[in-house]
């Protein structure tokens, strides 16, 4: 079996009151990225919002072909 990754995304979540949360999304995120780095582009991103910052997710999928 053959397992290929596809680019995935980076998941940034804030928290807006009311117990709400907004999702923001980069896609096209290779494989190859390295976590720290897709965290550091999430934080500076977070960093020009006045939204407070929940969660920074990298979301990956993967094919399977045998």
């Amino acid at each position: 079996m053959t397992v290929v990754e596809n680019p995935g995304s980076l998941e940034i979540v804030f928290t807006l009151p009311g117990d709400k949360t907004r999702r923001e999304s980069i896609r096209n995120i290779r494989p190859a990225a390295l976590d720290q780095d897709l965290y550091d582009i999430g934080l500076a991103i977070a960093n020009l919002l006045t939204d407070a910052l929940s969660d920074i997710r990298r979301v990956s999928t993967k094919a399977y072909a045998a």
